[in-house]
This record gives C-alpha cells, structure tokens and sequence, in this order.
C-alpha cells in the first residue's frame, strides 16, 4: 500500500496546517478575502487528496478539481455535494491548463462553501488513509 519513505504524510500534515489557517480565516474577514480563502481552500483540497492518492499509490492526470474528481473515483465515489462545489471552484479558478487559463473572482457568499469542501475532503481522505494517521 505505502512506504514509510514516501510523501503522503507530509502532504496530509500540509493540508492539516491549510485547513487550520482556514478555519482562522473566519475570524479576520478584512484580511482574508474571498479570493485568498478560495486559494487557502485550494491548497487545503490539493493537500488532501494528493495524500491519500500517494497512500493509495495513483495519481491524478493533473491538479484540477477535476483530475480530483475523476481520480478519486477510482478509490471511493466523493459525495455530489462535493463534486458540485469543486466544479465551482473549477469555473472561477483554471490555472492549472496551459490553454484554459481563467479567473474569477468569487464572493463572498462562496466562503462557507470553500470551507465545508475542504472539510469534505478532509474527511475523504481521513477515510481512505484511516489507521495510518498519526494519533
């Protein structure tokens, strides 16, 4: 399944730091603005699922919502809320393509919504790596 060697927990241990700071974004709104929190958030989600893909040993085709979508598919089915929150995300930050690149800017009625993402996804992964997490 893994090696003691490999990166998945320094990934999970990455995305658990993503996930407290934005947690704390709530608490200082005039700083962290939509934009940065959907960007934390990001971060948050890549961070969680790239650990438990390297746990499983697979990766995605590439680090957009979608690869996570599509790649997580093939370890356990995400739940259509999520999936619909991360194709949001998808339409109004595509950075990721060489040919597609496209912003904009989200609001911040989308905050909760970026954090329950990230909380889904902790939760996913949490799931999938299960015993091996640290206590």
């Amino acid at each position: 399944m893994f090696s003691e060697d490999s990166d998945w927990k320094t990934f999970y241990n990455e995305a658990k730091g993503y996930h407290k700071t934005l947690n704390g974004c709530l608490k200082r709104p005039k700083v962290f603005i939509p934009v940065i929190v959907s960007n934390i958030a990001a971060m948050c989600i890549e961070k969680y699922f790239m650990a438990a893909f390297m746990y499983r040993g697979i990766l995605p085709a590439n680090h957009t919502m979608a690869d996570f979508i599509e790649t997580a598919a093939e370890v356990k089915e995400l739940a259509p809320e999520l999936v619909e929150i991360m194709k949001y995300m998808d339409s109004i930050q595509m950075i990721c393509s060489f040919f597609n690149v496209k912003t904009v800017e989200p609001e911040e009625k989308d905050i909760p919504r970026f954090i329950k993402a990230a909380d889904m996804v902790a939760e996913y992964a949490d799931g999938i790596i299960g015993s091996a997490l640290p206590v």
